[in-house]
C-alpha cells in the first residue's frame, strides 16, 4: 500500500496543479506560489518533490492505494514532505506546522484523523 505518489511516477502538469489547488489559501499570500497543507505547514509551488527544502511538498494519498491502482484527484492532496508519516490507524502525524511565515517542528506532533 502506498501513501504518497512515487516521485518517479509521471503526473501531468494539469494533475499537479489540481492537487496544488487543494492546498489551503492563506490571506496575504499569493496562492499561485504559497499554500498550506492539512497540518498548516507552508508549501511553495515550485518546490514540488523537493525534500531539501523547508517548503518542499509531495502529493499524498488520503486513502492509501494498492500498487497498480489508478488514483483520482479526490484522493490526493499536497503536503509538506515531512508530513507523510502515518500511524497504524491511518492518521497523519504533523511533524511540520507553521508559526507565522516559517515552518517549524512542534514540541508534540498533532494527529490528523479527519481526512
Amino acid at each position: 500500500m502506498q501513501d504518497t505518489i512515487p516521485t518517479d511516477m509521471q503526473l501531468s502538469p494539469d494533475v499537479i496543479w489540481k492537487v496544488w489547488a487543494k492546498g489551503e489559501i492563506f490571506a496575504g499570500n499569493d496562492p499561485v506560489f504559497w499554500r498550506r497543507d492539512v497540518c498548516g505547514a507552508w508549501i511553495f509551488r515550485s518546490h514540488h518533490n523537493r525534500k531539501d527544502s523547508e517548503y518542499g511538498w509531495v502529493i499524498d494519498c488520503i486513502e492509501p492505494i494498492a500498487e497498480g491502482d489508478v488514483d483520482t484527484i479526490s484522493n490526493l492532496r499536497p503536503v509538506q514532505w515531512e508530513n507523510t508519516t502515518r500511524r497504524t490507524d491511518g492518521a497523519i502525524e504533523c511533524r511540520i506546522t507553521s508559526t507565522g511565515v516559517h515552518n517549524d517542528k512542534p514540541t508534540e506532533n498533532e494527529i490528523i484523523t479527519k481526512f
